[in-house]
């Protein structure tokens, strides 16, 4: 029980850590948006985005939007872990249709993962 718990808290936190975050990128991106809009000079714009990137590349921006997937799908597989630890000493034949769900979309997950290296123009792409 001490597992399951485990896991799912962990997936339940990383989730709503991964909402939160969208949420501040989001406002993050308005912000960019609103502060270079087309109501200032050309040259002050300029300014402005240029100011603006340097922050955004001295915090790691584009690796904090680049890493959220990859924690919404950590958070998704801790989930079906705890899942399938908890199912198993409740019922067989439940854990079984349970794990036989995960099994194909994990399948599938993994041929997203893998098609792009085998087919470059494949729009599929996993973290």
């Amino acid at each position: 029980a001490i597992w399951v718990n485990v896991l799912w808290f962990l997936s339940l936190v990383i989730s709503l850590t991964c909402a939160l975050l969208a949420t501040l990128l989001q406002q993050w991106a308005r912000r960019y948006l609103r502060l270079t809009r087309p109501a200032h000079a050309p040259h002050k714009r300029a300014r402005i985005r240029s100011y603006l990137k340097e922050g955004v590349d001295k915090f790691y921006l584009p690796s904090v939007v680049e890493a959220l997937p990859g924690l919404l799908h950590a958070s998704v597989f801790l989930f079906f872990a705890g899942l399938c630890v908890f199912l198993v000493g409740i019922n067989f034949i439940v854990f079984t249709a349970t794990i036989s769900c995960i099994s194909i979309s994990a399948g599938l997950y993994l041929f997203a993962s893998l098609i792009p290296l085998f087919r470059h123009d494949s729009p599929y792409h996993t973290p």
